[in-house]
């Protein structure tokens, strides 16, 4: 089994979830009617990455890739749909370095009451950046009017809680903060492939939704050289890549089980999976060691644009190694094929990413923000 050292960490933050998981099975985790966000809102891993100090279980980054890993292998959804709440966590928690103390018992009961968070961040347009808010926001006397929509948002049935990046009067970014039920705040169908469908991600309408002051934190004033965000941003690369390495694990594991493999085309997935899982800990084991900005993005974009690739040489020889018999008699298998290939739909987009690595080599500071 390549996901030992995986499942005993999310044995460790998430007792029980394994065993519910893995009972419900793939497909009923990968559901529009799963269970899984339920399952796991019910545990203190909504709280993974946060600080103790904020009322989190504080593990690592390198604790995170695995924890994310193996729920990626037991459900991609839900690995999916948490990286968004974990980008959630970690802006907030990010903002917390320089906020008032007021702003931090906020953070502090937000996590400790497990608040399920949506992330509504900006997603990739056509020649724009995934980086710049689309969503804005102005201000009426001591409130703020938000408006936009993110489109897919992971989490939008389940969530309590969403955490968005405005633009505040055309000039200040921010994070705000919506709940759900807020007058203004609807949901429309968007998600429509029965791949992943189980991670919620519908759109969110947002119409001059009213969020009163303390909901908004301008990061002009908290975080004027955005280090704060691109830390938020480590946080997603890493652990949306793990999601998918846990996919791409499984696979390894079921040609493992099977009773004749091809040794060498099953040497040649194993290896692949293993040299991902290796670069990634590795960006991971930095994070932890307190590298952050532009050379830690960089050679994250450079792990993640490797791994695009490394997942389809995966999918297709998983697919040679287990024959046309198993992809028509195993439906879990099948399920896995599909679902590796979605990593490569995730932003930043591969044209704004070479770009900025180009310049990078070059030797220009890598900045998404």
């Amino acid at each position: 089994m390549t996901l030992t050292t995986e499942y005993a960490v999310l044995d460790h933050y998430a007792p029980g979830l394994r065993e519910r998981l893995s009972t419900a099975g793939l497909l009923a985790n990968e559901s529009p009617e799963s269970t899984a966000i339920a399952e796991w809102a019910a545990t203190d891993a909504t709280g993974l990455i946060v600080p103790a100090e904020l009322g989190g279980r504080g593990a690592t980054a390198v604790e995170a890739v695995r924890f994310q890993t193996a729920v990626g292998a037991l459900a991609p959804s839900l690995a999916a749909a948490t990286t968004m709440h974990h980008l959630s966590c970690a802006t907030l928690f990010e903002a917390a370095e320089d906020a008032t103390p007021d702003e931090r018992e906020l953070i502090r009961s937000l996590v400790e009451q497990r608040t399920v968070m949506a992330s509504g961040f900006s997603e990739g347009k056509p020649g724009g950046s995934v980086f710049r808010p689309t969503m804005t926001a102005r201000r009426e006397g001591d409130d703020y009017l938000l408006s936009g929509r993110k489109m897919p948002c992971s989490l939008s049935r389940s969530m309590s809680l969403l955490v968005a990046s405005a633009l505040v009067d055309d000039s200040e970014r921010a994070v705000v903060l919506v709940f759900n039920g807020s007058d203004g705040l609807t949901r429309e169908d968007f998600w429509k492939a029965p791949v992943l469908a189980a991670a919620e991600s519908d759109a969110l309408v947002l119409d001059e939704v009213r969020v009163e002051s303390d909901m908004v934190f301008l990061t002009s004033e908290n975080d004027p050289d955005d280090v704060h965000e691109m830390t938020g941003y480590l946080w997603f690369g890493l652990l949306i890549s793990a999601g998918y390495l846990g996919v791409a694990a499984r696979l390894v594991d079921a040609l493992a089980a099977r009773d004749a493999v091809d040794p060498k085309l099953f040497a040649t997935v194993l290896a692949e999976v293993e040299t991902m899982r290796t670069a990634l800990l590795a960006v991971a084991a930095a994070f932890d060691s307190g590298e952050r900005g532009g050379d830690l993005s960089a050679r994250l974009a450079l792990v993640r644009w490797s791994m695009r690739e490394a997942l389809v040489r995966v999918q297709s020889g998983a697919r040679e190694a287990a024959g046309g018999f198993a992809y028509m008699q195993d439906p879990e298998l099948a399920y896995a094929f599909e679902a590796v290939q979605v990593f490569g739909y995730h932003p930043p987009s591969r044209r704004e990413t070479a770009d900025k690595l180009l310049a990078w080599a070059q030797g220009e500071d890598f900045r998404y923000v």
